[in-house]
């Protein structure tokens, strides 16, 4: 006989795999809305939690929202309906539909949001650009090894086809070819150093400083900024397959879906004519 799921029991199964405690001390992972013993029969999964999901949870008729970015970063001190999470959290409470989420503990683990990017972009013999002391192999960012090494052109032409992105911001100039790439999904400025110490040829992150960007130059090191959206993204459809199978190991009377409607929030103009990412 199939069991209907609680969110307590959604949330265990995921936190075993990537767990809370590898979330960095200013994150707010976790259970963002709701109560853990409402039963999930149907949960959607999206990289962010805007109105537009919240208007495809209730189409679809879901009890849970499972996301990567929080909804809640800073306590609130107030629920004033004119500002946008307050609006998001009555309306998710409204129709009792919950909230969790995994940002900097799914970047860390092994098989998260950066392995999942660097998978995509050719990428062997991963470690991580900064170890973390709990779980062997987890940290955040990435560092490897392309197959076979490739020319700068080559390389960022690979980032733009299999993440989908018409645009990319390339800083820094490589005299050889590219073969030791590091990389860290979402904004990485902060990185950028490690990068440089692990020998890298290129650094592919999000919302690269200007800071950044020179320094590059002058170490004649390629950087990237390939779109916060886009280095995070891909990681939805590894969160849908990891519950699908705990659905089926464990019994569950349970079904789950990406939210397919989500888009970058950003525009890309070029000579007046918007170029926007899919």
């Amino acid at each position: 006989m199939l069991m209907v799921p609680t969110v307590n029991d959604i949330i265990e199964e995921l936190f075993s795999w990537a767990p809370e405690e590898l979330a960095e001390e200013w994150d707010n992972v976790g259970l963002q809305v709701g109560y853990p013993h409402w039963p999930v029969k149907n949960a959607v999964i999206a990289l962010d939690v805007t109105p537009g999901v919240l208007a495809f949870a209730l189409q679809v008729k879901a009890d849970m929202v499972i996301s990567h970015h929080p909804m809640i970063f800073t306590p609130l001190t107030r629920l004033d309906l004119s500002e946008t999470t307050a609006r998001l959290l009555a309306g998710f409470l409204r129709h009792e539909i919950s909230v969790f989420s995994m940002h900097t503990n799914l970047d860390s683990v092994p098989g998260g949001v950066n392995d999942r990017l660097a998978s995509l972009l050719g990428l062997e013999d991963l470690e991580p650009l900064v170890e973390n002391a709990l779980v062997k192999g987890a940290g955040l960012g990435r560092v490897g090894t392309l197959e076979r090494p490739v020319s700068a052109s080559e390389f960022v032409e690979r980032i733009g086809t299999v993440l989908d992105r018409q645009v990319l911001a390339v800083a820094g100039a490589l005299s050889g070819p590219v073969e030791t790439v590091a990389l860290c999904s979402g904004s990485g400025s902060s990185l950028f150093r490690e990068a440089v110490n692990r020998g890298a040829d290129v650094y592919v992150s999000a919302e690269l400083k200007h800071s950044t960007a020179r320094e590059a130059e002058a170490r004649g090191i390629m950087v990237v900024d390939a779109g916060h959206f886009e280095t995070e993204r891909p990681v939805v459809y590894d969160i849908e397959k990891f519950l699908s199978q705990a659905a089926k190991d464990r019994n569950w009377d349970f079904e789950v879906q990406v939210f397919e409607g989500e888009r970058s929030p950003f525009t890309f103009y070029c000579n007046s004519t918007p170029v926007r990412s899919a």
